[in-house]
Protein backbone atom coordinates (compact mmCIF):
# COMPACT_ATOMS: atom_id res chain seq x y z
CA UNK A 1 0.00 0.00 0.00
CA UNK A 2 1.22 3.51 -0.73
CA UNK A 3 2.37 6.05 2.03
CA UNK A 4 -0.68 8.36 2.50
CA UNK A 5 -1.13 11.59 0.60
CA UNK A 6 -2.54 13.90 3.36
CA UNK A 7 -2.32 12.61 6.54
CA UNK A 8 1.11 12.74 8.96
CA UNK A 9 3.41 10.36 7.84
CA UNK A 10 5.47 8.81 10.77
CA UNK A 11 8.69 6.49 10.88
CA UNK A 12 6.64 3.31 11.66
CA UNK A 13 4.78 3.74 8.51
CA UNK A 14 7.81 4.56 6.39
CA UNK A 15 9.59 1.87 7.93
CA UNK A 16 5.72 -1.04 7.17
CA UNK A 17 6.23 0.20 3.81
CA UNK A 18 9.79 0.03 2.87
CA UNK A 19 11.35 -2.22 5.55
CA UNK A 20 8.35 -4.56 6.82
CA UNK A 21 8.96 -6.21 9.97
CA UNK A 22 10.28 -4.24 13.18
CA UNK A 23 13.30 -2.88 14.21
CA UNK A 24 14.99 0.39 14.03
CA UNK A 25 15.37 2.28 10.36
CA UNK A 26 17.52 4.98 9.55
CA UNK A 27 16.66 7.97 7.21
CA UNK A 28 19.88 7.25 5.37
CA UNK A 29 18.19 3.97 4.42
CA UNK A 30 15.24 5.22 2.87
CA UNK A 31 17.09 7.51 0.72
CA UNK A 32 16.13 6.47 -2.93
CA UNK A 33 18.35 3.72 -3.72
CA UNK A 34 19.84 3.79 -0.64
CA UNK A 35 18.86 0.35 0.68
CA UNK A 36 14.59 -0.16 1.24
CA UNK A 37 13.99 2.57 -1.14
CA UNK A 38 13.74 1.40 -4.73
CA UNK A 39 15.69 3.71 -7.48
CA UNK A 40 12.50 3.29 -9.92
CA UNK A 41 8.80 4.21 -9.82
CA UNK A 42 7.27 7.37 -10.94
CA UNK A 43 5.48 7.87 -7.59
CA UNK A 44 9.09 7.67 -6.27
CA UNK A 45 11.25 10.33 -8.03
CA UNK A 46 10.43 12.99 -5.42
CA UNK A 47 12.87 10.98 -2.87
CA UNK A 48 16.18 12.75 -2.84
CA UNK A 49 18.94 10.03 -3.34
CA UNK A 50 21.13 11.82 -0.62
CA UNK A 51 20.01 12.63 3.55
CA UNK A 52 20.66 16.43 2.99
CA UNK A 53 17.57 16.82 1.27
CA UNK A 54 15.04 14.26 3.23
CA UNK A 55 11.66 14.97 4.66
CA UNK A 56 8.77 13.24 5.65
CA UNK A 57 6.86 15.43 2.94
CA UNK A 58 8.58 13.72 0.19
CA UNK A 59 7.20 10.62 1.04
CA UNK A 60 3.42 11.07 0.41
CA UNK A 61 2.05 8.92 -2.44
CA UNK A 62 5.03 6.71 -2.46
CA UNK A 63 5.14 3.07 -3.09
CA UNK A 64 7.57 0.22 -2.65
CA UNK A 65 5.57 -2.02 -4.86
CA UNK A 66 3.11 -1.40 -7.60
CA UNK A 67 0.10 -3.13 -9.43
CA UNK A 68 0.78 -4.46 -12.93
CA UNK A 69 -2.30 -5.43 -15.13
CA UNK A 70 -1.49 -7.51 -17.70
CA UNK A 71 -3.03 -9.23 -21.30
CA UNK A 72 -1.89 -12.54 -23.05
CA UNK A 73 -2.49 -14.68 -25.30
CA UNK A 74 -1.03 -17.91 -26.43
CA UNK A 75 0.00 -18.75 -29.98
CA UNK A 76 -2.80 -20.07 -32.69
CA UNK A 77 -3.03 -23.50 -33.39
CA UNK A 78 -2.30 -24.97 -37.13
CA UNK A 79 -5.14 -25.93 -38.90
CA UNK A 80 -5.88 -29.82 -40.02
CA UNK A 81 -4.73 -30.48 -43.94
CA UNK A 82 -6.85 -31.90 -46.34
CA UNK A 83 -6.13 -35.39 -48.20
CA UNK A 84 -5.91 -36.64 -51.85
CA UNK A 85 -7.67 -40.05 -52.73
CA UNK A 86 -9.35 -41.68 -49.53
CA UNK A 87 -7.51 -40.20 -46.66
CA UNK A 88 -9.66 -41.50 -43.75
CA UNK A 89 -6.72 -43.00 -42.30
CA UNK A 90 -5.13 -39.17 -40.90
CA UNK A 91 -8.75 -38.76 -39.07
CA UNK A 92 -7.48 -38.44 -34.94
CA UNK A 93 -4.68 -36.96 -36.12
CA UNK A 94 -3.97 -33.02 -35.81
CA UNK A 95 -2.15 -30.30 -36.65
CA UNK A 96 0.53 -28.51 -34.55
CA UNK A 97 -0.80 -26.74 -31.43
CA UNK A 98 0.57 -22.89 -30.65
CA UNK A 99 2.82 -22.62 -27.69
CA UNK A 100 1.73 -21.46 -24.87
CA UNK A 101 3.39 -17.47 -23.43
CA UNK A 102 4.01 -16.94 -20.30
CA UNK A 103 4.89 -13.81 -17.87
CA UNK A 104 7.32 -14.84 -15.59
CA UNK A 105 9.55 -12.54 -12.19
CA UNK A 106 12.62 -14.46 -12.48
CA UNK A 107 12.27 -18.07 -12.16
CA UNK A 108 8.66 -17.31 -11.33
CA UNK A 109 5.70 -17.63 -13.20
CA UNK A 110 3.21 -15.27 -12.72
CA UNK A 111 0.86 -15.88 -15.41
CA UNK A 112 -0.05 -18.66 -18.42
CA UNK A 113 -1.78 -18.41 -21.70
CA UNK A 114 -2.42 -22.01 -23.23
CA UNK A 115 -1.59 -22.30 -26.97
CA UNK A 116 -4.50 -23.25 -29.24
CA UNK A 117 -4.70 -26.66 -30.28
CA UNK A 118 -4.25 -27.54 -33.77
CA UNK A 119 -7.66 -28.90 -36.28
CA UNK A 120 -8.10 -32.21 -37.12
CA UNK A 121 -6.90 -33.77 -40.23
CA UNK A 122 -9.11 -34.99 -42.86
CA UNK A 123 -12.11 -34.22 -40.58
CA UNK A 124 -14.74 -33.14 -43.54
CA UNK A 125 -16.14 -35.16 -45.61
CA UNK A 126 -14.44 -35.76 -49.31
CA UNK A 127 -14.31 -32.96 -51.82
CA UNK A 128 -15.60 -30.16 -49.42
CA UNK A 129 -13.74 -27.25 -48.69
CA UNK A 130 -11.61 -26.86 -44.91
CA UNK A 131 -12.53 -24.71 -41.90
CA UNK A 132 -11.91 -21.58 -40.64
CA UNK A 133 -9.63 -21.36 -37.85
CA UNK A 134 -11.22 -20.06 -34.47
CA UNK A 135 -10.68 -15.82 -34.78
CA UNK A 136 -9.15 -14.55 -31.32
CA UNK A 137 -9.94 -11.08 -29.68
CA UNK A 138 -7.70 -9.09 -32.27
CA UNK A 139 -8.97 -10.98 -35.63
CA UNK A 140 -10.41 -13.51 -37.70
CA UNK A 141 -8.78 -16.93 -37.83
CA UNK A 142 -7.69 -18.21 -41.32
CA UNK A 143 -9.83 -19.15 -44.16
CA UNK A 144 -10.45 -22.85 -44.92
CA UNK A 145 -8.78 -24.06 -48.52
CA UNK A 146 -11.38 -25.06 -51.64
CA UNK A 147 -11.21 -28.02 -52.64
CA UNK A 148 -7.44 -29.18 -54.04
CA UNK A 149 -5.99 -26.06 -52.04
CA UNK A 150 -4.48 -25.20 -48.85
CA UNK A 151 -6.35 -23.03 -45.61
CA UNK A 152 -5.13 -19.48 -45.51
CA UNK A 153 -3.10 -18.42 -42.07
CA UNK A 154 -4.41 -15.23 -40.20
CA UNK A 155 -3.20 -12.05 -40.28
CA UNK A 156 -0.21 -11.76 -38.31
CA UNK A 157 -2.04 -8.88 -36.20
CA UNK A 158 -4.92 -11.38 -35.22
CA UNK A 159 -2.46 -12.44 -32.11
CA UNK A 160 -3.55 -15.98 -31.20
CA UNK A 161 -5.92 -16.34 -33.95
CA UNK A 162 -6.11 -20.33 -35.27
CA UNK A 163 -5.26 -21.31 -39.13
CA UNK A 164 -6.99 -22.61 -41.54
CA UNK A 165 -7.77 -25.93 -42.39
CA UNK A 166 -7.14 -27.46 -46.03
CA UNK A 167 -9.63 -28.55 -48.47
CA UNK A 168 -10.29 -32.32 -49.65
CA UNK A 169 -9.86 -33.63 -53.09
CA UNK A 170 -12.80 -32.83 -55.53
CA UNK A 171 -12.05 -36.79 -56.95
CA UNK A 172 -12.59 -37.18 -60.70
CA UNK A 173 -13.89 -40.12 -62.49
CA UNK A 174 -10.34 -42.02 -62.53
CA UNK A 175 -9.91 -41.62 -59.05
CA UNK A 176 -12.05 -41.23 -55.50
CA UNK A 177 -12.06 -38.03 -53.20
CA UNK A 178 -10.50 -37.21 -50.20
CA UNK A 179 -11.19 -35.57 -47.09
CA UNK A 180 -10.77 -31.89 -45.65
CA UNK A 181 -9.01 -30.33 -42.76
CA UNK A 182 -10.37 -28.64 -39.41
CA UNK A 183 -8.81 -25.06 -38.78
CA UNK A 184 -7.11 -24.85 -35.48
CA UNK A 185 -8.21 -23.19 -32.01
CA UNK A 186 -7.04 -19.50 -30.83
CA UNK A 187 -4.71 -19.68 -27.75
CA UNK A 188 -6.21 -18.72 -24.72
CA UNK A 189 -6.29 -14.93 -24.25
CA UNK A 190 -5.61 -14.11 -19.91
CA UNK A 191 -6.39 -10.77 -18.76
CA UNK A 192 -5.84 -9.64 -15.10
CA UNK A 193 -3.43 -8.14 -12.30
CA UNK A 194 -0.39 -8.34 -10.22
CA UNK A 195 1.63 -6.87 -7.53
CA UNK A 196 5.54 -6.40 -7.46
CA UNK A 197 8.21 -3.99 -6.39
CA UNK A 198 9.69 -1.47 -8.43
CA UNK A 199 13.15 -2.30 -10.23
CA UNK A 200 11.71 -5.81 -10.99
CA UNK A 201 12.42 -7.15 -14.59
CA UNK A 202 9.29 -9.27 -15.71
CA UNK A 203 9.86 -11.40 -18.58
CA UNK A 204 7.30 -11.91 -21.54
CA UNK A 205 7.89 -15.50 -22.94
CA UNK A 206 5.63 -15.16 -26.07
CA UNK A 207 3.95 -18.24 -27.15
CA UNK A 208 4.74 -19.31 -31.65
CA UNK A 209 2.36 -20.09 -33.75
CA UNK A 210 1.84 -24.08 -34.48
CA UNK A 211 4.09 -25.58 -37.03
CA UNK A 212 4.02 -26.75 -40.60
CA UNK A 213 1.32 -29.51 -41.27
CA UNK A 214 2.11 -30.26 -44.95
CA UNK A 215 0.46 -33.31 -46.28
CA UNK A 216 -1.50 -32.83 -49.57
CA UNK A 217 -3.45 -29.83 -49.17
CA UNK A 218 -1.72 -28.12 -46.30
CA UNK A 219 -3.84 -26.47 -43.37
CA UNK A 220 -2.42 -23.53 -42.39
CA UNK A 221 -0.77 -22.05 -39.31
CA UNK A 222 -1.98 -19.67 -36.35
CA UNK A 223 -0.97 -15.88 -35.48
CA UNK A 224 1.38 -15.70 -32.83
CA UNK A 225 0.85 -15.19 -29.72
CA UNK A 226 0.98 -11.85 -27.58
CA UNK A 227 1.62 -10.11 -23.86
CA UNK A 228 1.50 -6.61 -22.67
CA UNK A 229 1.97 -5.37 -19.12
CA UNK A 230 0.78 -1.95 -17.94
CA UNK A 231 1.81 0.21 -14.56
CA UNK A 232 1.45 3.74 -13.76
CA UNK A 233 0.63 4.60 -17.39
CA UNK A 234 3.33 3.10 -18.89
CA UNK A 235 3.18 -0.43 -20.89
CA UNK A 236 5.23 -2.96 -22.85
CA UNK A 237 3.27 -4.66 -25.44
CA UNK A 238 5.48 -7.99 -26.95
CA UNK A 239 4.74 -9.77 -29.88
CA UNK A 240 8.54 -11.75 -29.28
CA UNK A 241 10.03 -13.01 -26.22
CA UNK A 242 11.48 -9.84 -24.39
CA UNK A 243 11.82 -8.29 -20.62
CA UNK A 244 10.46 -5.17 -19.10
CA UNK A 245 11.91 -3.16 -15.28
CA UNK A 246 9.16 -2.06 -14.09
CA UNK A 247 10.21 1.79 -13.06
Amino acid sequence: MAITSNAAITMSALRTEYKGGSGAVSMSQLNRGGGYVPTGGARNSAIPTTDSNLAFSKYRNTSKTVVVSYEIIGGGGTGGHGAGDGGEGYRGTYGPAGGASYIKNGSSTLVTANGGAGGENCKGNRGTTGTAGTGSHYGSGGSGGARNSSGSSPSSNAYGAGGGGGGGDNGSTYDEGGCSGEGGRAGTRETGSFTVGYDTNITMQIGGRGGENTPIYDGARGAGGYAKITWDSKSSPKTSTGTATIN
